[in-house]
């Protein structure tokens, strides 16, 4: 090779190592960019949560609950990718309806969720009697038949009505610790704990190892868990409203380890809202999966144990659809609770390829 054949290679090499760190430097510029905005749209969501917190704290109820039926509105017309998945969720929920009847639930769906929203912020300067006021018991005696045992109560509960109301009146009958998943912004998670601790409840992230939920029972305490949401990778592959989805099995689990009744309670909101809206807490009779699940050999066999698991699971599930399928217009519809990649059937609409993937 001549001399000047190597100093072209030579030269090409070298504008190669400069265009791949020039690549290099406009990919971590463009994640500091990407990053700055990341902070900045958390900074500005929680300052949003802290003014709209401050307004609804010195607001009646009839006044959280007219705000969150604008704010309702304005997102469910708003965020169309959610309104999608929405109407897509009833009508897969329920086939017989029309897509404008599914919509108009969807619709209602959402103006409860900001009423939902809205009183939650007011629980933090909300007396207790008018926590009382506002929201009752409809079988409470099956809760505290549930604490017969020592065992603790596993409260079944979900995304419906308004579970925070739920929980704050709740957790002034009994000790009361709840599983829920932390939000991704720390400075929105931050008020919602300060809510909560206001009115006594306790939280256990829903990544704790279990030990946490365990000692709750262990205690005689009330541990409420929401098993009404997806659960990717980990939920167990079984059929809600006649299509398959992903389900969380903790709840059943902590039964037959513990003994303690699963006990379905809803917290549901009274018709007409406007006028009305106060929050009836449904409770129905426990179930008791270890009596269920066979003898104690039985329940030392790993398969039989988890035959019990499944047993139970849809159990939990058949709860769900019936007070889902009572007050349709009360739950988060939002959430993408079905998947195509897990064999689930979604309506035909224009957004179904992206609003309904992982």
């Amino acid at each position: 090779m001549s001399k000047s054949e190597s100093a072209a290679n030579e030269e090409e090499r070298d504008g190669r190592r400069l265009n791949n760190r020039d690549a290099g430097v406009v990919r971590v510029s463009n994640q500091a960019v990407v990053k700055q905005r990341l902070v900045r749209q958390g900074a500005l969501e929680a300052q949003l949560m802290r003014l709209l917190g401050q307004t609804m704290e010195h607001t009646s109820w009839a006044g959280c609950r007219h705000t969150g039926m604008w704010l309702g509105l304005a997102f469910f017309y708003g965020v169309r990718g959610r309104r999608e998945v929405a109407v897509n969720n009833v009508r897969l929920a329920f086939p017989q309806l029309s897509e404008a009847g599914a919509a108009r639930i969807a619709r209602r769906a959402a103006q409860n969720f900001g009423m939902t929203f809205c009183e939650f912020l007011h629980l933090r300067t909300a007396s207790a009697q008018e926590i009382r006021d506002y929201c009752e018991f409809d079988g409470l005696e099956h809760i505290r038949e549930g604490f017969a045992q020592g065992c603790g109560v596993l409260l079944l509960t979900a995304h419906l009505g308004n579970w925070e109301v739920m929980g704050a009146r709740v957790a002034q009958e009994f000790p009361l610790s709840v599983v829920a998943r932390p939000a991704s912004n720390s400075g929105v998670q931050r008020h919602i704990d300060g809510v909560r601790r206001a009115v006594g409840m306790n939280v256990i992230s829903k990544f704790d190892t279990g030990r946490a939920s365990m000692n709750a029972l262990r205690a005689n305490h009330l541990l409420a868990i929401l098993p009404d949401q997806y659960v990717w990778p980990d939920g167990t592959l079984l059929p809600m409203f006649g299509q398959p989805t992903r389900v969380v099995t903790g709840l059943p689990r902590l039964a037959l380890l513990s003994g303690a009744p699963m006990v379905p309670a809803f917290g549901m909101r009274r018709a007409p809202w406007l006028r009305d809206g106060r929050i009836v807490i449904r409770v129905s009779e426990g179930m008791h999966l270890k009596q269920e699940a066979g003898s104690r050999q039985k329940n030392r066999d790993p398969a039989a144990r988890e035959a019990a698991v499944i047993q139970g699971t849809r159990r939990m599930i058949g709860e769900l659809e019936k007070i889902i399928s009572r007050y349709p217009d009360q739950w988060l519809w939002m959430h993408r609770r079905w998947r195509r990649e897990d064999g689930a059937t979604i309506p035909i609409t224009k957004a179904n390829h992206h609003r309904h993937g992982r």
